[in-house]
């Protein structure tokens, strides 16, 4: 039997180098392609995962908030009888944000500037989604054990001595 605990980690999604340089990558592209500000991955419960771009607020203030908002729009949903809503787009005379939900456990947050009109923010935050949905599919599938280790040589503290003998002397 699995305790409470030991199933918490086992729903926790964990995040390698791997897994972040590719979510930057794709982040990065989009921000170029759609003229975006920022880009953020965040987990469900409002945790920062990857941010790119420029945003002149908290982005961890807005990570927490977009989280929230989500969760109670998730409540709207089963209300009218959806499971719950996958996307959310606020516009305002200045900027827009679009949320996606990428998986069942991170979201997907863009900020643009008002000359982004709506349907091409949708379409390009939708391309996203779906590339970041193959990286947060392989880091769900991946266990811990198929994480690349990186360890230390077998001379790495034999190397060290000798590095550091020869800036500070025999000590």
């Amino acid at each position: 039997m699995v305790s409470e605990n030991d199933a918490l980690r086992l729903r926790r999604l964990v995040f390698y180098a791997q897994d972040i340089d590719r979510i930057n990558a794709a982040l990065l592209t989009f921000i170029k392609k759609a003229n975006a500000q920022c880009a953020l991955v965040i987990d469900k419960e409002g945790h920062m995962v990857s941010r790119q771009g420029f945003f002149k607020q908290d982005s961890s203030a807005l990570a927490a908030l977009v989280s929230g908002s989500f969760a109670s729009t998730r409540e709207v949903a089963r209300l009218l009888g959806e499971p719950e809503f996958r996307t959310m787009f606020h516009q305002g005379p200045g900027q827009s944000i679009h949320i996606t939900l990428i998986g069942e456990r991170t979201l997907q947050v863009a900020v643009f500037p008002a000359q982004v009109k709506a349907g091409m923010a949708q379409v390009l935050c939708k391309e996203l989604a779906v590339q970041l949905d193959v990286v947060m599919a392989d880091a769900g599938r991946r266990k811990p054990e198929d994480a690349k280790q990186e360890t230390l040589g077998k001379n790495f503290s034999a190397e060290m001595k000798t590095q550091l003998d020869s800036l500070f002397g025999n000590l």
